[in-house]
């Protein structure tokens, strides 16, 4: 029996954690990121905050890769025990656990704007010191609302998403032929509309977008996505199997 492919956008290669989440749903992944994931052109912001982490209340997280950044940065000193800790999503909270967080708050539903509902009555914000690791392209939801609240926000650049080559994109895509596709970002989504064009999005069998902002990068070009109601990829891959009809020996849905 075939199994439904479903293009992984992520810069995670073949053996990663979404390709994994999906051939445990039963589903044939096949990379084709979007991105690559690079260090800052500036790393000393990142190590001056890795080394000082004390200074700071709280650490507010919307990426596992913004965790493994700043913990690399940090070359493996121990977590600061009272520094309170906020992810976006359960992959983004085990980061942190396994980097030495003692307790981490997520939110019921995807998104930094859940998060950020989440975080609205975990402390009283005014004069709080929150860090902020981030992609350089990410967005402004967390650090305007906590700074909306009062809080005193740093942001550093943990890391950032450089677009693949369109025609370079368009090839693997038509080599890999999805039938679906999970899309974890909005740079994901305009280098995929960059280098595929909307019209072959919108003619998927599905598209899941990891969260709201990622939705609302493919809904402006009229692409339907669904998001799961976690922020993680084992939520994404079980909704790409919940939505694709079973298929029948011989590969036929």
């Amino acid at each position: 029996m075939s199994a439904w492919r479903v293009a992984v956008t992520r810069d995670e290669g073949d053996g990663g954690a979404l390709a994994a989440a999906l051939r445990r749903a039963g589903l044939e992944p096949v990379p084709c990121a979007a991105v690559r994931e690079e260090p800052p052109l500036d790393p000393v912001p990142l190590a001056r905050a890795a080394h000082a982490l004390e200074g700071w209340h709280w650490l507010v997280v919307a990426s596992a890769r913004a965790v493994e950044a700043l913990s690399a940065a940090r070359n493996g000193r121990a977590w600061p025990v009272w520094l309170r800790s906020a992810a976006v999503g359960e992959r983004t909270a085990a980061a942190l656990r396994g980097a030495g967080a003692e307790s981490v708050l997520t939110a019921t539903r995807a998104g930094a704007a859940a998060l950020l509902d989440a975080l609205r009555g975990a402390d009283a914000w005014q004069g709080r010191r929150v860090l902020l690791p981030r992609a350089q392209e990410g967005g402004a939801v967390l650090a305007q609302g906590l700074r909306g609240l009062g809080a005193l926000v740093d942001e550093v650049v943990a890391y950032r998403t450089v677009p693949r080559a369109p025609a370079e994109l368009a090839a693997e895509w038509r080599r890999a032929g999805p039938d679906a596709a999970v899309v974890a970002s909005p740079s994901a989504a305009e280098s995929l509309i960059a280098a595929l064009g909307p019209e072959t999005l919108r003619g998927l069998r599905l598209v899941v977008a990891i969260g709201d902002t990622t939705r609302d990068a493919l809904e402006r070009w009229q692409i339907e996505a669904e998001v799961p109601r976690r922020t993680d990829l084992e939520a994404a891959a079980a909704l790409v199997a919940a939505r694709l009809p079973r298929k029948e020996q011989g590969g036929a849905p």
